[in-house]
């Protein structure tokens, strides 16, 4: 799901879900589950945003400068040695 997904899910702004996603993505470290980044990617050129460390969308791509960019994706994977 993007961030924007999620926010109309939870009912919280989107901003506040990038701020959530930040800390899940820490805990999760330490449990064995951890959150899978689909990244952003330039819908002028194709530029895949993989080595960004950000969880928010680019303004603009490097390449072209372009502005048109997709969301990237977030998903929960469960760690080894769960039921889920």
């Amino acid at each position: 799901m993007s961030a924007r997904e999620l926010s109309s899910e939870v009912g919280i702004r989107e901003k506040e879900v990038y701020d959530h996603l930040e800390h899940i993505h820490k805990s999760f470290h330490h449990g064995g589950a951890h959150l899978v980044v689909i990244p952003a990617e330039c819908e002028g050129c194709g530029f895949v945003f993989k080595k960004r460390d950000r969880l928010k969308k680019p303004g603009k791509c490097p390449v072209c400068s372009s502005e048109s960019i997709t969301a990237p994706l977030f998903r929960v994977e469960a760690g080894k040695g769960t039921d889920d």
